[in-house]
């Protein structure tokens, strides 16, 4: 069996429902947390939704906007991710900041993210939903210190209150890219996660209700790092539990193909794998531990996928015929590479041909590409086709042929 797999299905909606967020007055509300955040010069990426009318522009008589800060009140030991100048979202190390241009005072909800990567040319990148601000450098040398943990709403100096409402604050001890933030900033997340060091969904409350009692953030992420609400009147439609946007919960894809020849397919890339026999009592198969899965005998297969603290299993698929010796023999002689690929994939196969026929189909069964080769033992071929799984047939002037 030879794929191509270009797919990258990871993510996917199963259900939605009512979120709750929690609303800064500006004045004196801000939550301090047990999470002492990441110090040093270590990467880190902070995401939140956040929605907000206020000024932050100093030169129109605004104030900055905190969103999240921790650390030590010194020279590049203060890590904060604020709204600033151009009431765009700016990250500062206490002595130099690095500004956005794409303002969020609009009153509409944004999911906002700063990463900081030690490695990276632009140690600091500014994304506003998803889309890339800007990029750049601190004049000043990240150091964070450890003096005082996470807060949110309000800087540690006691400065600088947030005026809005705030949701889903996440903080990663890892540079995440554009691609990781735009897969999963419209999600809830399952959890736990590698990397995730702190997250809250702020999923608790009754939204405008009296909420006294609940004065307690929680912290999903798995480690324990508790919110203490401070100074909000947790009662009426500010500086209290409210309604939010709504989010899906993330989710993993757990469809699987069946190439009918013996081979069973998941469609998600990059996951851990686990594959089962459902006659069994679906007992895993030993070393069945690969997206794809080519069973010894008939039966009932399924598998369980793992990715990104999301797990689910897919529905059992019959393997009714298995490749007989000689072809399955010649299909393991044959290699190919990449695989995945952008689309230009190598085909090596042990010995040379006259002729070689290559035909590609896609899932459907529809036929992509024939074409034939001579006197050969290795071709190459370019796929223009959409990301998907596409399958693979070889047959030879000598009645070798595998799928």
């Amino acid at each position: 069996m030879i794929k191509k797999l270009l797919a990258i299905f990871i993510l996917s909606s199963s259900f939605t429902f009512a979120q709750n967020a929690l609303n800064f007055d500006g004045v004196n509300d801000f939550v301090n947390t047990t999470y002492p955040g990441i110090s040093g010069s270590s990467p880190r990426t902070v995401e939140a939704w956040i929605k907000t009318t206020a000024n932050a522009v100093p030169a129109n008589g605004g104030v900055q906007q905190t969103i999240v800060d921790w650390g030590t009140f010194a020279t590049g030991q203060r890590f904060t991710f604020n709204i600033l100048f151009n009431n765009a979202i700016r990250l500062e190390a206490q002595g130099n900041g690095l500004s956005g241009t794409i303002p969020v005072n609009d009153g509409n909800w944004h999911h906002v993210a700063t990463v900081y990567d030690p490695n990276a040319a632009n140690k600091v990148s500014l994304y506003v939903d998803g889309v890339l601000d800007v990029a750049g450098n601190l004049t000043v040398t990240v150091n964070t210190g450890s003096t005082l943990p996470v807060r949110i709403g309000k800087r540690i100096d006691e400065n600088n209150s947030f005026a809005g409402s705030i949701d889903e604050v996440r903080i990663w001890n890892i540079a995440k890219t554009q691609a990781e933030i735009q897969e999963a900033m419209n999600v809830e997340l399952c959890v736990p996660q590698p990397s995730l060091k702190a997250y809250y969904k702020f999923n608790q409350g009754t939204a405008g209700g009296t909420n006294s009692a609940e004065n307690l953030l929680t912290d999903s992420s798995g480690n324990n790092y508790t919110g203490t609400l401070s100074n909000f009147a947790l009662t009426g439609t500010t500086s209290n539990w409210i309604t939010s946007q709504t989010l899906p919960t993330a989710t993993v894809d757990n469809s699987i193909t069946n190439d009918n020849a013996g081979t069973l397919s998941s469609l998600v890339t990059g996951a851990t794998y686990q594959w089962m026999d459902c006659t069994n009592s679906n007992t895993p198969v030993s070393g069945a531990t690969f997206q794809t899965f080519s069973p010894a005998t008939v039966g009932n297969y399924a598998v369980q996928i793992s990715k990104n603290g999301c797990t689910a299993t897919s529905v059992c698929e019959t393997v009714a015929s298995i490749l007989n010796n000689s072809s399955n023999g010649f299909s393991k002689s044959i290699s190919m590479h990449p695989n995945p690929s952008n689309g230009i994939t190598n085909i090596q196969l042990s010995e040379s041909y006259e002729t070689i026929e290559a035909t590609l189909y896609n899932v459907t069964g529809q036929t992509i590409l024939n074409t034939e080769f001579k006197n050969t033992n290795s071709f190459t071929f370019e796929i223009n086709g959409a990301k998907g799984i596409y399958f693979l047939s070889i047959k030879t002037n000598s009645g070798e042929n595998a799928i």
